[in-house]
């Protein structure tokens, strides 16, 4: 049972609980840094508590911020001043932050603006003089002195962030970031410091808002690039996520699109999103568009489309004619005003031609900031903070002149200049004078001149030619190769805003800086041949005419991605073949030779996607550090090619058998990547290899063995065998991989077999099992037999107990081989047993303290869940104008942080301590008359719906208990005689009666419910029925997990329940309400009967008719 209390005092802040209260001296930084992080916040979609903005006018102050101190708020900020202990306000406001903190899982977050912790702890400084004063003001109440020191204290040790030499700007981010990561908010991320967006943000947000929420629209921000487009709609997006029941933000549209699978990763991130991870797999872009379909028809979405510059973007991903439900909006950023038109929009959403599609469509358009809005964004970038010195006022005012009002530009050039000298200043300012306006690329250009030095400039240019979208770690073990200082590097790149590190840990840069840098390669020289860097066309034309030279360092070629945009682009003399899927015979029609090669003796990165060379590799570059080569088309690598300087061997989708005839020795090698080589029959010998920390074999459905020499790879993280499909079995040497942390052996069909060695890796903590036949293994199944007698079951206690993560889905494991002790997993977090034929789970599984996820989806034959940790009782506390509410739901344990899937478990009918289903034939007449006044119940078969398996069951009547309470759904409507007092509406008020007899108490309530549907939404929405003790201001309400279905819609059944009365603290002369909530948006007609009676019970009918309007 899950319990909630959500207490309304008497006056009220607002409907919605906050996110964030405040705490802060007034006069201290109310104007500044606490505004400064009050407008960061709320742009961040967190709402925030602020005395002077969320208090009305005539309220009580004290009481007020009591209440969002006490009950509506999740964190409690708290920033110390020098002045913060001189007011007795803000003291014993902390002291009632941390009262909540100790009564609830209520989060404090210390901040120390200008002063530093231990001042604070120990009342040293300004804190010192302030207590003083207390002291000699409060002599006769010196405890409370004593308690804002206690508190003073406490509070001070909790940690918290210290400014101390760090910009403000870059302090209000980290906080904000922190308290993303608090919260888990979903909200994207946005730059702490906004400016001249408020009016636009308000104006879309109206838009939203008051076109209805039966209307559906679509809307572009348009604007040149670096205006600012993305971050407002980002704004918009985290502000206006609440509103919507899927929402999905996809970026870089235009980019990725081009990508090779891009078009169906957006599809993916689309549907993904929408329906909350559960999105299936797409098998082309036009499967992709018709899942889409499915996902947006029947809910409200919010779906923002970021850098469109072609309709061709859209259609590709949506499609046209699309069917979107009621209220949902779309919104583009482009930079095209006009992208959208008449016909385009009458075709997407399927409008006849005569009617009118402007109230469909909105544009808005992104201006240039004013000059004082430019300088206040430039100067939080260039020193921190909106204050700036007279001797640097005249190069700003110069620099942001220049800059005309473009964000982008002001912020990348505020970062390179921050901390600079003013003769620094004055050159740059030359500088960017003698660049023409329209050459925005010119002006970034000099945030690379910044750099310190050629180190961080050539790792700006390796990461904006070769690694945009890459893993930062892939990344920095390539370019560590190389001799670079990757990880300072990179921290410097980000410091001069030249690079973003997304929340996936991937490299991510404004299309403008990367243009600029690879500008700055075009620029090396006319001649392509002499240039450091190559890509794409320029590389590939340097390789068939062999006009490269010593000076180029990478080279990257994608043939197939040549090949895809030859439509869009025409490449003179690549002459392929027309329609061709064949990548080998495209490119036999062109002549590469690995002479080409000869003269780039300083190539260390090279990238020859789907390319077919000819000829011997002895002079073939000897220094190279990462080699990606994906469709690598021998069947062995060649025994002149020397690659020993190697770090990352990238060969997906090779034409390998093996890898090399005898050992060789690579001992810089960190990351195989074999994935896809559907001809490899088994791995390389491992023993030359001695630095491998990452081999990847996916899906090489002909590898048959994996050498015995694996043993010998100390230092190996991470090993995937995912997709063997003919792996039989491992090496018992794979025991002495001590550094694995990860095995992926998911989908090994012919893999029975796993060594018990196993348990000698210390370090393992996530390991794949799923659809293999470790569970058919007559070997394990005999040795089952012996580990039955020392109860430690299968093959679990073979498992290293440093595991985290478990996967066994499609094993076909059976209750018959599940382990009687768990305890050999201590660390086990996440198990996954779904899809096996499993009838129960051991009551050992509760010894899995630290378990956080349990899936046991689609266990068709699972009757009974033991009770374990995952189903903690739902404490949670909701705030809102509501009274005392005690929210009684099973979907609460199940569905809380601690996480239980059981979707398709259509025979479970029980689950320990959250619900248990029991035929009605197994009750005695008596105890039906007892439980719901009912003289009997007849078995005819009733169909049931389950919204935490997510199935319908025909099945005898079923007497459910779940939060205290037990129901049951039967055919019919007929109402006992003795529920006497009848009403119509969706509530019922009353008194209770006075009790005959000293001492007397109602112990339940009994209803009865009488509906009928014609809607199938009524299986997204829970049932619920609600009680409040109105005298008191205490509520419960049940949330249902049942419901029966009638056989038509003219067809009805009654819900008939048992409700003790615990909790409410009923006495005769409550005025009680009762309220039942189906669907109550959707009803015509709702009917409602009581009963009451001067004895223990209260006897009550809610004689309900549906009749669910279809939306």
């Amino acid at each position: 049972m899950a319990v909630s209390m959500i207490h309304e005092a008497s006056t009220s802040i607002s409907r919605c609980t906050y996110h964030v209260f405040l705490s802060f001296r007034g006069t201290d930084t109310r104007k500044n840094f606490t505004d400064h992080l009050y407008t960061a916040l709320v742009q961040a979609g967190i709402h925030t508590f602020r005395d002077d903005e969320e208090i009305e006018r005539g309220k009580n102050i004290n009481d007020e911020i009591e209440k969002a101190i006490l009950y509506e708020s999740k964190i409690s900020v708290i920033v110390f001043s020098k002045n913060y202990a001189a007011s007795t306000w803000c003291l014993n406001e902390l002291v009632k932050i941390l009262e909540r903190k100790k009564s609830s899982q209520h989060i404090v977050l210390p901040i120390f603006y200008d002063v530093d912790p231990t001042q604070v702890k120990k009342q040293t400084g300004s804190y010192a003089e302030a207590f003083a004063k207390h002291e000699e003001c409060f002599k006769s109440e010196m405890h409370m002195v004593q308690r804002w020191r206690i508190a003073l204290k406490e509070v001070a040790n909790f940690g918290g962030m210290v400014l101390q030499d760090r910009h403000e700007s870059q302090f209000i981010q980290d906080i904000v970031k922190q308290i993303q990561n608090k919260l888990y908010h979903t909200a994207l991320y946005v730059p702490s410091y906004l400016v001249g967006i408020d009016s636009l943000v308000t104006r879309i947000n109206r838009w939203i808002e008051e076109d209805g929420s039966h209307n559906t629209g679509i809307a572009t921000i348009c604007g040149i690039g670096g205006i600012g487009k993305t971050t407002i709609a980002k704004v918009v997006f985290n502000q206006n996520i609440q509103r919507f029941e899927g929402y999905s933000f996809l970026s870089d549209v235009r980019e990725t699109t081009q990508e090779r699978n891009g078009l169906v990763r957006l599809q993916r991130q689309l549907i993904s999103d929408i329906l909350k991870g559960k999105a299936n797999k797409i098998h082309s872009a036009d499967d992709g568009i018709l899942k889409i379909n499915e996902a947006v028809c029947c809910r409200r979405v919010l779906i923002v489309l970021d850098d469109v510059d072609d309709l061709e973007n859209i259609t590709k991903i949506i499609g046209m004619r699309i069917s979107f439900f009621p209220g949902s909006k779309i919104i583009l950023t482009s930079r095209r005003r006009h992208l959208l038109s008449g016909p385009f929009i009458t075709q997407m959403f399927d409008l006849k031609e005569s009617s009118s599609y402007g109230d469909l469509s909105k544009v808005f358009e992104v201006k240039e900031l004013a000059f004082n809005e430019s300088l206040q964004l430039f100067n939080w970038y260039a020193f921190g903070h909106n204050s700036i010195t007279e001797s640097f006022m005249e190069y700003a005012s110069n620099i942001v002149n220049y800059c005309a009002g473009l964000p982008l530009a002001l912020q990348v050039l505020g970062s390179s200049l921050s901390g600079k000298s003013m003769s620094v200043w004055k050159s740059a300012l030359e500088k960017l004078e003698a660049i023409p306006d329209s050459k925005i690329q010119k002006i970034l250009r000099v945030s690379y001149d910044s750099l310190q030095d050629d180190h961080d400039k050539n790792l700006f240019l390796d990461i904006a030619c070769l690694f945009i979208g890459k893993d930062r770690d892939y990344t920095a073990t390539i370019l560590d190769g190389c001799d670079f200082y990757t990880t300072v590097g990179i921290e410097n790149l980000i410091g001069r805003s030249l690079l973003i590190i997304n929340e996936k840990n991937k490299l991510m840069m404004h299309q403008m800086v990367r243009d600029m840098g690879k500008e700055i390669i075009r620029q090396e020289s006319p001649d392509p041949g002499k240039r450091s860097r190559l890509w794409d066309k320029d590389a590939f034309d340097v390789i068939r005419e062999k006009i490269g030279s010593k000076t180029i360092k990478s080279l990257t070629v994608d043939l197939q991605g040549l090949l895809e945009n030859k439509s869009k682009r025409t490449t003179p003399g690549l002459h392929f073949a027309k329609h061709s899927k064949n990548l080998f015979v495209m490119s036999n029609e062109v002549d590469i030779e690995t002479e080409a090669f000869a003269k780039m003796q300083r190539l260390k990165l090279l990238q020859l996607d789907y390319v077919k060379l000819k000829g011997d590799f002895k002079d073939f570059p000897k220094g190279l550090i990462w080699l990606r080569w994906h469709g690598f088309p021998l069947q062995s690598l060649p025994t002149d090619f020397d690659i020993k300087r190697l770090v990352v061997l990238d060969m997906r989708n090779s034409n390998l058998k093996h890898f090399w005839k005898d050992t060789e020795c690579l001992p810089n090698l960190k990351i195989l990547n074999l994935n896809h080589s559907h001809g490899l029959l088994k791995t390389p010998n491992f023993l030359g290899l001695p630095s491998l920390e990452k081999l990847m074999l996916k899906d090489c459905i002909k590898l048959t063995e994996v050498d015995e020499s694996i043993g010998e790879l100390k230092v190996l993280t991470f090993l995937s065998l995912k997709g063997c499909k003919n792996l039989m079995k491992l090496p018992r040497t794979i025991g002495l991989l001590l550094s694995l942390e990860v095995l992926s052996l998911s989908g090994c069909s012919r893999l029975d077999d796993i060594p018990r060695e196993l348990q000698n890796m210390k370090s393992l903590r996530v390991l794949n099992l799923n659809e293999t036949a470790i569970c058919q293994s007559k070997s394990w199944i005999s040795w089952l037999s012996l580990k039955r007698s020392k109860e430690l079951g299968f093959f679990w206690a073979s498992l290293p107990c440093s595991l985290a993560k478990l996967s066994l889905e499609s094993c076909k494991l059976s209750s018959d081989v599940m382990p009687n002790d768990f305890s050999s997993l201590p660390s086990l977090k996440f198990l996954n047993l779904s899809k096996n034929p499993i009838h129960s789970l051991p009551k050992s599984i509760s010894s899995l303290t630290k378990l956080n996820e349990l899936r046991l989806t689609s266990c068709s034959e699972l009757q009974l869940i033991p009770k374990i940790p995952i189903f903690s009782p739902f404490t949670g506390v909701y705030v809102s104008s509501s009274p005392l509410t005690h929210v009684l739901s099973s979907w609460q344990c199940l569905m809380s942080w601690k996480r239980c899937y059981i979707f398709g478990c259509e025979k479970l009918a029980e689950v320990e301590g959250v619900f248990k289903l029991e035929p009605i034939e197994n009750f005695e007449v008596e105890q039906i008359k007892n439980l719901f006044n009912i003289v009997s119940i007849d078995s005819n078969k009733v169909q049931l719906f389950n919204y935490l398996t997510d199935i319908k069951v025909v099945t005898t009547p079923q007497v459910v208990h779940e939060c205290g309470i037990t129901s049951t759904f039967i055919l019919g409507s007929e109402v006992p005689i003795w529920f006497e007092h009848r009403t119509k509406g969706p509530r019922i008020a009353f008194s209770l009666p006075t009790p005959s007899h000293p001492g007397e108490k109602i112990s339940c309530f009994k209803f009865c419910i009488v509906f009928s549907l014609d809607s199938d939404q009524i299986f997204e929405f829970q049932p619920s029925l609600s009680i409040l003790n109105e005298t008191k201001d205490i509520r419960q309400r049940y949330f249902s997990n049942f419901i029966g279905i009638p056989e038509t819609k003219n067809n009805t059944m009654s819900w008939l329940i048992h409700w003790p009365t615990m909790g409410l603290h009923l006495e005769g002369g409550d005025f009680v309400s009762c309220t039942v909530s189906i669907l109550i948006s959707m009803l015509e007609n709702l009917v409602l009967h009581v009963n009451q009676k001067t004895t223990s019970d209260m006897n009550m009918t809610f004689h309900t008719i549906f009749q669910a309007m279809n939306l």
